[in-house]
């Protein structure tokens, strides 16, 4: 959520720019030269791929080059036009490895290039999202740009949550406020203590990390020690958790209760309402029941490694099933050894250092292996798995593989194919649930 969801991992910005094979890697090749180009900033939404807007996906359909923060969906990734390059821009936990300006000059350059870019941004591009100051370099190089609006997570958040951010009688209006910055920063322009003294409904966006210093400011400024609050992480996906406390509690709840980044915070009144329940997240299965009886993953977020860079049925499938799937290329087709001409033969892609970092704070529950290139791949390039990530493989060679990797394997598909692997990630889970 840029806005709250990628933006706290935006201040920064972190990620990867992958491109060799992609429409943009042709810029060094002898060609006509092309018109320039535009950018187009698109609001991917809070992180539900069907809440990304009709024209947001067309444009990914056509788009040349996408530039996209790291925790935009991977249901909204895979509507990319298949060919586009895609660049991962984003910050990760405080690591820096692609400052502002050079997300700024990407862009520019892109464009010059005469590419179609797409700056794929989560929520809305221009909440809390620096979409203003991508805007404004494209302006200043000639480069045409426009904005594509989104669904901001400040209001999907608390709506996936049954939470009205305005009700009459409770509630007539609504502060958005971002948490980057902690109250009495030099830097900060939110003025806490009017925050603190009002009746509004306060969203704040990246605030995880502040939230105690944010909270004691509010109640300084006035607010009651037992205004509810509620914290919605990874809102609008499947593995959306609520959380939810007092002003004086809340820090504490999160904190024992693991809360991480991307969160939305909601304070005021409105919290102890929950006018409608919460939204089931669509699956593309029309065979599963409305009530989500038979989402056994619900939750869960799932690795699924591939070895070729297009989406596959099998994240399909797990997402049906309720899980947070996280698709990640480690292997594709290349050269053999033996040189050009040579038949083709899989070679290890480049790590993804948004995977990295997800493995690294144990947000991934689950890896689902359909082949024993994808599990040999994986660890290669990523080292040891967490020791309670559970594993689960498609066939013997796969099983092999991963024990040769030193994986323990925690359910095994009964015979090749989607269903019986993404069956296995349901035993491997529930197995785990009863333990």
């Amino acid at each position: 959520m840029n806005d709250g969801r990628a933006h706290d991992e935006d201040e920064g910005d972190n990620g990867r720019g992958s491109g060799g094979a992609g429409a943009a890697s042709a810029a060094g090749r002898d060609e006509p030269p092309r018109a320039p180009g535009e950018v187009w900033l698109v609001g991917a939404g809070p992180g539900d791929p069907g809440l990304l807007t009709v024209r947001g996906r067309e444009l990914l359909g056509r788009a040349d080059v996408v530039v996209t923060d790291r925790l935009v969906s991977a249901g909204v990734l895979a509507l990319a036009r298949p060919g586009a390059e895609v660049v991962h821009s984003g910050k990760s936990a405080g690591a820096l490895t692609r400052t502002q300006e050079d997300v700024n000059a990407l862009l520019v350059d892109r464009a010059l290039a005469g590419y179609l870019v797409v700056r794929l941004k989560g929520g809305d591009p221009f909440v809390l999202g620096r979409g203003g100051e991508e805007a404004e370099a494209c302006r200043l190089a000639g480069v045409r740009c426009t904005v594509v609006p989104g669904v901001t997570s400040a209001f999907a958040g608390p709506a996936y949550a049954g939470i009205p951010v305005t009700h009459r009688g409770v509630a007539q209006d609504v502060a958005v406020v971002s948490g980057h910055l902690s109250p009495g920063h030099p830097d900060s322009t939110v003025d806490w203590a009017a925050l603190g003294a009002s009746r509004m409904t306060v969203v704040v966006l990246m605030g995880v990390a502040r939230l105690a210093g944010i909270t004691a400011a509010l109640i300084d400024g006035g607010r009651s020690p037992d205004t509810p609050v509620a914290m919605i992480e990874r809102a609008t996906t499947p593995a959306q958790r609520v959380i939810r406390g007092t002003l004086d509690t809340i820090a504490v709840d999160a904190i024992v209760l693991g809360v991480r980044s991307p969160a939305v915070v909601v304070i005021g009144d409105v919290v102890a309402r929950c006018d409608a329940p919460p939204p089931l997240i669509p699956t593309d299965d029309a065979r599963l029941p409305s009530d989500g009886a038979t989402r056994p993953l619900l939750g869960v977020r799932v690795l699924v490694p591939r070895t070729r860079p297009r989406p596959g049925l099998l994240a399909a499938r797990l997402r049906a099933l309720g899980a947070d799937a996280v698709e990640t290329v480690v292997s594709r087709p290349g050269p053999a050894a033996a040189g050009p001409g040579s038949p083709l033969a899989d070679v290890d892609a480049d790590p993804d250092l948004r995977i990295a970092e997800e493995l690294r704070h144990g947000d991934l529950h689950a890896v689902a292996f359909a082949s024993s290139t994808a599990a040999r791949a994986t660890t290669a390039l990523y080292g040891p798995l967490p020791a309670g990530m559970l594993v689960a493989a498609m066939g013997e060679r796969t099983v092999t593989a991963c024990q040769r990797a030193g994986l323990r394997v925690d359910a095994v598909a009964t015979e090749p194919g989607i269903h019986p692997l993404a069956a296995a990630v349901v035993t491997a889970v529930t197995e785990a649930r009863s333990r």
